[in-house]
């Protein structure tokens, strides 16, 4: 079991195959100098093999850390390369030491060819220093996985909604390049006319509401759906909604890459269901979907960055799937349904 400060195993793990696939390289380089002796080729071997099974296990334990960690804004496309990269580094090595081998079995490193294994082998390393810096960029720039971050950032938001409720203006705020932000606050039903744009059913009532003395706005969509549109296009985004569907039957979706009513990407809600995926042309194409508490006031939160798309409920990871991006789009809300859904804000952040 792992401390309760670290929230995975990936960094116990990941270490290590760092050190054996370097340590292996250096072998090799001192192998061009010194290749009378069998134990240094054998040990070279050993080190590819152990090395190359070690970024299995650092690449699945980094696959689960990802689940266990909230990422946000600019932290998105990191991690989203550091996964890219860590894969391409995972195969590299394996076909690598595969190769090694065979060469090893049928003695065919003889004059140009270990000189050239060894300098694939430094590319190699190359590649794996490039998937570290973007985990460490991850800790010791974005503070992933930090508690004390964590905690930090739950506290800001917390004052953000706390100070909604004394702010006399109340709309959205728009940024330059297309991201938004709406702490919803009096007026609540009268700012989503006004600064937004409806499109698909106008069969939306929107009212303003006010619970403990919190505002929040109100939501009742018909049996066709409503899409609540606002900021420019925006191609890798990060978005949030916090929601209460108690009294709600039926999907509302947090979209983007938004084109038009048929076709966007999405992380829709329906029933107890979260799912991921897209509206191609009409065609629902969903990527993966998990199950999710609905009970009182929640937040649900989409990454998309890079053809990675994440899902969660409450900063927990839900859904995790890959697909390529459509062309950069609005982004807003989708809602079709019976009832009614109680918002308390909705952003959505260029990344």
């Amino acid at each position: 079991m792992t401390p309760d400060w670290i929230p995975n195993i990936h960094p116990f793990v990941v270490h290590f195959p760092i050190a054996l696939i370097v340590l292996a390289v250096l072998f090799d380089a001192a192998r061009l100098f010194f290749r009378q002796h069998d134990w240094l080729e054998k040990a070279t071997l050993a080190l590819y093999a152990t090395g190359s099974v070690g970024l299995i296990a650092a690449f699945l334990s980094g696959r689960e850390a990802v689940e266990t960690v909230s990422v946000t804004g600019d932290a998105v496309p990191v991690v989203t390369s550091h996964e890219d990269w860590a894969l391409y580094t995972l195969i590299y090595f394996l076909v690598f030491t595969a190769i090694r081998f065979v060469n090893w079995w049928k003695q065919l490193e003889k004059g140009f060819v270990l000189p050239v294994l060894v300098v694939f082998a430094i590319g190699g390393t190359g590649m794996l220093w490039y998937t570290g810096e973007q985990g460490a960029k991850l800790v010791y720039k974005h503070g992933v996985a930090v508690v004390e971050i964590d905690r930090l950032q739950q506290q800001i938001e917390t004052l953000e909604r706390d100070l909604s409720a004394f702010r006399d203006e109340a709309g959205p705020e728009l940024r330059d390049d297309g991201s938004w932000i709406w702490r919803v606050g009096p007026g609540a039903d009268d700012i989503l006319t006004e600064a937004f744009t409806i499109e698909g059913s106008t069969d939306l009532f929107a009212d303003a509401g006010r619970t403990d003395g919190i505002h929040h706005l109100e939501l009742q969509a018909g049996a066709e759906a409503s899409y609540i549109l606002l900021g420019e296009a925006m191609s890798s985004v990060d978005g949030r909604i916090e929601l209460n569907t108690e009294e709600f039957e039926g999907k509302i979706a947090l979209i983007h890459h938004y084109q038009d009513p048929s076709t966007y990407q999405y992380l829709r809600l329906s029933g107890s269901e979260l799912s991921q995926g897209q509206m191609i042309g009409g065609s629902d194409n969903v990527l993966g979907s998990g199950q999710i508490e609905t009970s009182g006031w929640y937040t649900l939160r989409v990454t998309a960055s890079g053809g990675h798309y994440y899902g969660y409920r409450n900063g927990q990871t839900v859904v995790h799937t890959h697909e390529d991006e459509l062309e950069a789009g609005r982004t807003g809300v989708m809602i079709r349904g019976e009832g009614t859904v109680r918002i308390l804000l909705v952003e959505f952040s260029s990344i």
